[in-house]
């Protein structure tokens, strides 16, 4: 099994290629091409939906050029419904899917899967969990039961828990020797006190509580979706979901709509110490809107003009002309009711200070400041060529889809993003840019301790953490180490 976790920064990869600065390439970074919009049309097939008579959707898509089937189960739950006393919850359950039945081993199932020439992919995040595999078409009557024993039937025993906290155990570990996932998940704690999301937000200690009762009941069917993608019948599909899947019985989800958590509106700088870092991990951001409604192109415009690009205000400003950073950019995570936009860059030591000042000078720009027509419109180009590519891949669609089932999201963040885009003008630009990006973002550093005192001395104040998230002490200027 494959498990992903929640944080972007986990699952997020870049490559990066430098060449030399010489003045041509310096030409041809400030004047680059106009991406073609008008090169790659978007066609998405219609999503048919059904709903079974224990509370199951069952959604199917019908891609006759496709070779594999594509099985997902959305749960519509993630790292935010866990318990307060267990953010763990979502990780451990996922962890223990396919580990076995009432009647059936890990082994047996294992090798189940493994003879259909797949593997079963479970991905945490916020808002919902995906367990998903792909298979010939020969193999979807049997992959369908694959997909029903490690749910339906699954067996949530002592032994499987034990495991499963281990693997989660050295997860956790592993990530707090990225420095991006502690900057991540110290963002999340300091955007998101006391609210749901924070939950995403936990270190190895959280995972030592949870029963095999509280992962047993952490999946249910009325808050579940199948997904078929394939050259497959709409109707047929549902049936045979129906056949496999009437008995998994249970309520409803009892979350109630989240609140939306108020910008952080006064400077505030986090350092997490970590010894082994080579470089300053620096990341910037606030709250945003979530997943819906009239902002959400428009401040993926703007989210481009800052950062999206080597060509970017960012990285020309960060990189290029001062040479503070080895990149910087620019991102932006969407969950049900709410979002974050935030900067991540790496940076030399003794730059820490001025470039830190250069991307809330930047973020500030843009709210104070009309973007220039030549960058909106080049933007938008950007993302309107770039869309149909995402989808090319048989991961990337079946990931897009499983986001906007397990979100209800509505028709325009289905198949009309490129039209949306093309609306999106200078003035919605603005709008979005005072909305979003004029009250004062959180500021988070990961470094080694000993830069506390000689460069980072130019902050007022300073929260000092460990890489558990733990608050040391806070640091003011003047004061010595």
């Amino acid at each position: 099994m494959r498990l992903r976790s929640a944080g972007p920064v986990l699952f997020l990869a870049l490559t990066l290629t430098f060449a030399g600065a010489g003045r041509a390439q310096e030409k041809f970074r400030r004047t680059p091409p106009l991406p073609d919009a008008q090169r790659l049309e978007l066609k998405l097939p219609e999503v048919e939906t059904f709903s079974l008579a224990n509370g199951l959707t069952v959604a199917a898509v019908r891609r006759p050029e496709s070779s594999l089937v594509t099985i997902q189960i959305v749960i519509k739950s993630g790292h935010a419904d866990s318990p307060a006393d267990r953010p763990g919850l979502a990780l451990i359950t996922a962890r223990m899917i396919g580990k076995g039945t009432k009647q059936l081993s890990s082994d047996y199932l294992e090798n189940m899967i493994e003879a259909m020439g797949s593997e079963l992919r479970t991905s945490v995040f916020m808002d919902y969990t995906v367990l998903s595999v792909n298979v010939l078409e020969e193999s979807l009557d049997r992959a369908i039961l694959f997909l029903r024993l490690v749910t339906v039937e699954a067996a949530f025993g002592e032994r499987e828990l034990a495991a499963a906290r281990r693997a989660a155990y050295w997860q956790i570990l592993e990530s707090k020797k990225d420095p991006e996932a502690l900057g991540w998940r110290r963002l999340l704690g300091a955007l998101f006190q006391s609210h749901p999301y924070e939950l995403g937000d936990y270190g190895e200690d959280a995972i030592r509580n949870i029963s095999t009762r509280d992962v047993a009941d952490f999946y249910r069917p009325a808050n579940a979706a199948v997904i078929v993608t394939g050259n497959i019948d709409g109707p047929a599909m549902a049936q045979k979901i129906a056949a496999h899947f009437a008995a998994w019985h249970g309520r409803p989800s009892d979350r109630p709509p989240l609140p939306v958590p108020p910008q952080n509106t006064r400077e505030r700088v986090l350092f997490v110490e970590t010894p082994e870092a080579a470089a300053a991990t620096v990341l910037t951001g606030n709250i945003i809107m979530g997943s819906s409604g009239p902002d959400f192109y428009p401040f993926l415009v703007l989210k481009q003009i800052l950062g999206g690009t080597t060509q970017s205000r960012l990285f020309m400003d960060l990189r290029e002309d001062k040479g503070y950073a080895t990149y910087a950019f620019s991102e932006m995570e969407v969950f049900d009711t709410c979002g974050i936009y935030w900067v991540r860059a790496q940076v030399k030591p003794e730059s820490i200070v001025p470039a830190v000042h250069e991307i809330i000078g930047e973020i500030k720009a843009l709210s104070v400041g009309p973007a220039v027509p030549s960058e909106i419109e080049e933007a938008k180009s950007y993302l309107v060529g770039s869309l149909p590519l995402r989808f090319e891949s048989r991961d990337g669609f079946s990931d897009w889809l499983a986001r906007y089932v397990a979100l209800g999201l509505d028709q325009n963040q289905w198949d009309r993003g490129p039209e949306e885009l093309k609306l999106v003008d200078a003035e919605k630009v603005r709008e979005a840019a005072v909305k979003y990006l004029t009250a004062t973002p959180v500021v988070v550093i990961v470094g080694r301790p000993e830069w506390l005192g000689p460069y980072l001395s130019g902050f007022d104040a300073v929260e000092i953490y460990d890489t558990n998230g733990q608050l040391k002490h806070t640091w003011r200027k003047g004061e010595g180490r």
